[in-house]
């Protein structure tokens, strides 16, 4: 009896109202989107994640307004690398109103051919999708 007592008293101890340790979410590690570099970037603007970034045709690519001069500036402030064009790309880009800005996926921005994206190539697509200007970034596929 007093064993049992001393065991309700220990679980008690390490449990809240819940009955999960310190309040954890059942399945999930502490601070995964942190874990994962995903914390602050609006991944739901990304068609793809940081360990699939490059697997691509060379580039990820998003439509930006032509008449927002200041947004383009700041595109290039954040990845100089960016290239612009007239055209569609698989951004479905409406060409009469806006551009397609092509982010490349060489060697420096790839930890392998196809593979995941480096800290700094995650973090210039971070910042580019937190613009409102950009809607989605996607994978560049030739055909």
């Amino acid at each position: 009896m007093v064993s049992s007592l001393a065991l309700l008293a220990l679980l008690a101890c390490g449990t809240n109202r819940t009955g999960n340790p310190s309040g954890a979410t059942p399945g999930a590690s502490p601070d995964t989107a942190a874990a994962s570099g995903t914390a602050g970037c609006p991944t739901h603007k990304l068609a793809f994640t940081r360990e699939a970034g490059c697997q691509n045709d060379g580039a990820v690519e998003f439509c930006m307004p032509k008449d927002a001069p200041a947004a383009h500036a700041e595109v290039k402030r954040i990845a100089p690398s960016v290239s612009a064009m007239a055209s569609r790309g698989r951004a479905g880009c409406d060409t009469a109103t806006q551009t397609l800005f092509l982010y490349p996926t060489h060697e420096a921005a790839c930890t392998s051919r196809h593979g995941a994206l480096t800290d700094t190539a995650w973090n210039e697509l971070c910042q580019l999708a937190a613009l409102p200007e950009i809607q989605h970034i996607v994978p560049t596929w030739y055909e």
